[in-house]
């Protein structure tokens, strides 16, 4: 594959193996740093296989799965985790496609049901772009009424909470990782 292809591509991959890591663990109710980073590394090498059966640069495959390493470490290390770790299975409504166009939708103690968006946010214009098709996406869940969204960004390691009131979507607070 050529490195500049493989450049662009190995994120989208490493952030498809992180989230799917997350997620598998969310579900299972075992969210121990050393299972979610090994399983994110495992998920990793087997789509970058996948994707490339001819290989890439070991320099371009070693720095990203330093950086899933280091991302999800950050992750780990935060709040959010630890609250979404603290979940009953029961409190897991949906994970996946079923939890479309968002990663899963959680019930928290009182009973709400929030959106869990786990995503590497791009640090451009186009991080509104994406803040404002998750807001949007907020009221078109049907199925399931939303209280707001849980974005954690892997970049920076921030989360946000977008709130659902009554229509009115607003930025509620930052979860900072440390």
């Amino acid at each position: 594959m050529d490195p500049l292809i493989a450049a662009n591509r190995l994120p989208e991959l490493a952030e498809g193996a992180m989230r799917n890591a997350l997620l598998t663990g969310l579900v299972r109710g075992h969210m121990t740093p050393r299972a979610l980073v090994d399983d994110a590394l495992i998920r990793f090498e087997r789509a970058v296989g996948r994707e490339t059966p001819g290989g890439v640069r070991p320099a371009l495959l070693f720095a990203e799965r330093d950086r899933v390493v280091k991302e999800l470490r950050g992750f780990i290390d935060g709040r959010l985790c630890a609250r979404l770790a603290a979940l009953h299975r029961r409190d897991v409504v949906a994970v996946g496609r079923t939890a479309a166009p968002f990663d899963a939708i959680v019930r928290n103690r009182r009973g709400r049901c929030y959106a869990v968006a786990l995503r590497r946010l791009p640090k451009d214009g186009r991080r509104l772009d994406i803040l404002r098709r998750m807001r949007d996406a907020l009221g078109s869940v049907k199925r399931t009424p939303l209280s707001g969204i849980l974005i954690y960004d892997f970049a920076t390691g921030v989360a946000k909470v977008l709130l659902n009131d009554a229509g009115a979507q607003r930025v509620y607070c930052d979860l900072r990782a440390s």
